[in-house]
């Protein structure tokens, strides 16, 4: 990856031109790498697929991750609700071209799209996207590049205002470490290409790379295209009483890793009402660990006090709610570049402010010398611990004014003048947060692009490697992870622990593995770190009730001898160490109550629980309607709104959202249906103070002036679930 020596990039407003040079060089066989999400190039992708169309001689391999594409209704409800945020929210954003023709199946001969990771069952069903998924852990990926043969990175790029560097932004994660192993690997061919927008956030640190390290920069408005907006979903209760058991999992002082979608929502906004609220946040947990569960809690923590070290972020994936937490006072603990630094900070043996005590603490530590060298003095400047103005020569440390410095640290004086300007200053380089990628709201890219400098300084993205596993720099990250909790959603788990989060029983791919094994692995080598498997005990459907907790499964993503803490609505149960018995009656104990009995019987048909064992009354209470009874209160409805971080939807938009969740969830049958209709046929006729609420989302709907007996129906239905949401009671965003 060294660019000292490298002609500067080849510039281009064409995308046409761009690709010819490109061609040139390549001999038309491409081997094509798109980040992960958002920092894809679209104009470029889509050019050069559509110059592979044309031209059978073309080679094109495209390897790539999370390929998003604007949202499809499957149902005349949907497609009604999501038309005009086609619109709004996506109205300048380019779909990739290959999206279309692999959905339809008409991709050329000549032309491969692979994907590692999927968008959640966007693909299911979709033969050609199976066919082409390559199961790999996240870190495994840039080896996997390599070995295929990538020669060329093609990546969204922000511009610093001097035009000489670029940021990565939202996507180091894979790009440095491919750069990296080319760069070992003498002559390997691999060409960057940056599609430079400004309206990308531009951050510092790890993602700069100087302009000189891209081949290929394509600049210019046609490249200045809004970000894709993920908006936030709405959170439930379900989801909201997870956050409760796992944010009482959380040690102050700890690490924290949690991704995306309303689960990671509603932990984030837990944590910050933990710090914020905290007697509400008291009496929650109270209601909802109740003695008999903290047994199976085992040697889990119960930790509900405010934040006074904070936390710190190391996450591949960087969510809203960091930075929600970082306002709320949070994600305040900082990591540093060095383990001796950081040991002593932990152990309160120095203060973040550079004082006397900071260089006598190093030199106890051993990680200075007496008198100080050359590697010393550097150590210290760039931590800011030691005045910058001054300078070896030789074997001599000089002031600014060119006279010779003592080196001993014996005498207060001598660490006085060492010290200099630095006194009472910050130690430099402290991070809050590390990441890997970033993917949210509009309102999350606002938020990022006007972070001032101070708080900018603390945000690092970077390569995939440093957040995912400890293989690299392992005794810093052993000194920086203190406590760390990484936080994953799962699809199902089994009775005996096996964790299911990427596929179906016929092998048909969901999502993908990503990074949660690297997590599961990290928890169980880090000390005092835990791997929490998260996941609402049932799924509904159409009115139809599963249990998310299953006696078996044909295949597991993470293996049961790697079970660790798994949290449900229900409870939060410790896996590790215990016994396969244990571990069964500890998984009962966070099951919904409608499958307990039928788990139980197979537990014990197996010979795995004795027969003698009965359902304890404590486990009778794992039920929908108690939830409800623990959250039904004014001041508990008001803190645990719909959208705690804020959405880039109307007011309109959020509700209908809201009344869709609903619709999905909903029985079907025709006499529910009919009870639902009338419901709605009310609602919609009511002078109540919701029905000019009800009206106004009906008419974004586009039905106030429909006139088939079709539409009427969709409509009522509609207002149907719009009333559930008015008869709630719960506030849309928090005030």
């Amino acid at each position: 990856m060294e660019s000292a020596h490298k002609a500067p990039p080849e510039c281009f407003t064409s995308v046409e031109d761009c690709i010819d040079r490109l061609l040139q060089v390549v001999d038309k066989k491409v081997v094509l790498g798109l980040p992960l999400g958002l920092g894809k190039a679209n104009h470029f992708a889509n050019t050069l697929y559509a110059r592979a169309v044309e031209d059978h001689s073309i080679s094109l391999t495209i390897f790539t991750a999370l390929t998003l594409e604007r949202p499809r209704g499957d149902s005349d409800i949907s497609r009604r609700f999501i038309q005009p945020l086609l619109d709004s929210l996506y109205s300048q954003y380019q779909d990739l071209a290959y999206v279309s023709a692999r959905r339809k199946g008409l991709l050329p001969d000549n032309i491969q799209v692979i994907e590692f990771f999927m968008e959640p069952g966007s693909l299911l069903g979709n033969n050609y996207a199976q066919q082409h998924y390559v199961s790999a852990n996240y870190t495994q990926v840039p080896g996997e590049l390599i070995n295929r043969g990538v020669n060329v990175i093609a990546q969204m790029v922000a511009p610093s205002e001097r035009g000489d560097k670029y940021s990565l932004s939202c996507n180091p994660d894979l790009t440095l470490p491919v750069l990296k192993l080319a760069a070992e690997r003498k002559d390997y061919p691999l060409y960057l290409l940056g599609e430079v927008n400004s309206q990308l956030p531009y951050i510092n640190g790890s993602s700069e790379l100087p302009a000189n390290t891209f081949d290929f920069l394509l600049t210019g408005e046609a490249f200045e295209s809004p970000l894709f907006a993920a908006p936030a979903m709405p959170v439930t209760f379900t989801e909201y009483s997870i956050a409760f058991h796992i944010a009482s999992l959380v040690e102050d002082g700890g690490t924290l890793q949690v991704g995306i979608g309303a689960l990671g929502d509603a932990v984030c906004h837990i944590l910050r009402l933990r710090h914020k609220e905290n007697e509400l946040f008291k009496r929650l947990v109270e209601d909802l660990v109740d003695e008999s569960s903290l047994a199976y809690r085992a040697e889990l923590p119960l930790c509900t006090d405010i934040f006074k070290r904070g936390l710190y972020g190391a996450s591949e994936m960087v969510p809203h709610g960091f930075l929600h937490l970082r306002r709320a006072g949070v994600l305040t603990r900082k990591a540093y570049g060095d383990a001796t630094i950081q040991r002593l900070l932990d152990s309160d043996k120095i203060t973040e402010t550079v004082q006397e005590e900071t260089l006598l603490a190093l030199k106890n530590a051993g990680r200075i010398s007496c008198p100080l060298t050359v590697a010393d003095t550097d150590f210290l400047q760039q931590f800011g611990i030691v005045d910058p103005s001054y300078s070896w020569r030789g074997h001599k440390l000089l002031t600014p004014d060119g006279e010779e410095e003592e080196c001993d640290l014996h005498s207060e004086h001598g660490r006085r003048r060492l010290i200099g300007n630095c006194l009472n200053k910050k130690i430099a380089g402290g991070i809050w947060l590390h990441g890997g990628f970033y993917l949210g709201p509009e309102l999350m890219y606002r938020e990022l692009r006007e972070l001032g400098p101070e708080e900018q300084a603390g945000l690092d993205m970077l390569d995939i490697s440093f957040t995912n596993d400890l293989q690299s720099q392992r005794e810093l990250k052993l000194a920086q992870r203190q406590h760390a909790r990484f936080v994953n959603s799962a699809m199902m788990v089994t009775l005996g622990g096996a964790v299911v989060s990427d596929a179906l029983a016929d092998n048909h791919v969901v999502s993908g593995v990503g990074g949660q094994y690297n997590f599961v692995a990290q928890a169980w080598d880090l000390p005092g770190a835990r791997s929490i498997i998260a996941l609402p005990s049932v799924r509904i459907r159409d009115g139809i009730c599963e249990s998310n907790i299953v006696w078996e499964y044909p295949h597991t993503t993470i293996p049961r001898h790697l079970r660790d803490v798994v949290v449900t609505e229900y409870g939060a149960v410790d896996l590790r160490g215990k016994t396969d018995r244990d571990v069964m009656v500890a998984m009962l104990s966070i099951c919904d109550n409608r499958f307990q009995a039928v788990l139980l019987e197979q537990a014990k048909h197996a010979g795995k629980i004795e027969k003698s064992f009965s359902i304890p009354e404590s486990f009778n209470k794992n039920t929908p309607e108690y939830l409800a009874s623990v959250f039904n209160d004014e001041k508990c409805l008001a803190e645990l709104p719909h959208y705690p971080l804020g959405t880039d939807f109307t007011d309109e938009e959020a509700l209908l959202a809201v009344a869709l969740q609903y619709l999905r969830a909903a029985d079907k049958s025709w006499w529910r249906m009919l009870a639902t209709i009338f419901k709605g046929r009310r609602a919609w006729h009511d002078r109540s103070s919701g029905a000019e609420y009800i009206q106004r989302c009906l008419q974004r709907m586009g039905y106030d002036h429909t006139e088939t007996y079709e539409h009427r129906l969709e409509a009522y239905i509609v207002a149907a679930a719009i009333q559930k949401y008015i008869d709630l009671r719960r506030p849309l965003r928090r005030e």
